[in-house]
């Protein structure tokens, strides 16, 4: 996508020209279908190279032994992905419980800073700091 630059008039579209072109995926590798010989294309998108062509006549023409190598590798690939995705759910997890024993022992603080207060006579509405609070 070509946009006007710096000191560009955006209703005439004059000025000088910037080349601008929006990530494509937020996955640093992707694999698609060749749409002329059907074979399989392996993108690095980060880098924006091809790192593997596959052709459609290779898959259908391959040995039992090359086709059973192809199909191991992509079980190989799911359960790498299956043990990622495991892996950043469980940080996910550990991260709200982390979220959550913090906050509780921050509750856990005020609560007994309050309790302190109250024991020393100070009302917390007469706080001159709860003008800040509210």
């Amino acid at each position: 996508m070509i946009m006007g630059g710096e000191g560009a008039d955006p209703l005439s579209g004059s000025g000088p020209l910037v080349a601008y072109n929006p990530p494509m995926s937020s996955k640093s590798i992707i694999r698609v279908t060749c749409p002329e010989c059907g074979g399989r294309l392996e993108i690095d998108v980060s880098r924006e190279k091809v790192l593997s062509h596959t052709s459609r006549h290779d898959l259908e023409n391959a040995s039992p032994e090359e086709k059973e190598k192809l199909f191991d590798d992509v079980v190989q690939r799911v359960k790498a992905r299956k043990e990622k995705g495991n892996d950043l759910f469980d940080a996910a997890l550990k991260n709200v419980e982390q979220t959550e024993e913090r906050l509780d022992a921050l509750f856990g603080e005020v609560k007994k800073k309050i309790s302190e207060e109250a024991e020393k006579g100070i009302d917390p509405e007469d706080d001159p700091r709860r003008l800040f609070w509210d």
